[in-house]
């Protein structure tokens, strides 16, 4: 999935920290550039308030 569109869904849902970590340690500037490979405790009730960790690569 799209790190853009993945973006969108946790915003719509209320997730309001998201972070984006990448698999080469460079910055992730432009979301519709990356590629989501995994997100910490997928699957799991979280508090909105908590931060969403995302793992990208291009």
């Amino acid at each position: 999935m799209n790190a853009e569109a993945l973006d969108d869904e946790l915003s719509a849902l209320g997730f309001k920290k998201i972070v984006y970590n990448s698999d080469t340690g460079k910055t992730v500037l432009l979301l519709s550039n990356w590629t989501v490979t995994g997100i910490d405790n997928a699957g799991a009730e979280q508090a909105v308030e908590k931060a969403v960790v995302v793992h990208v690569t291009k």
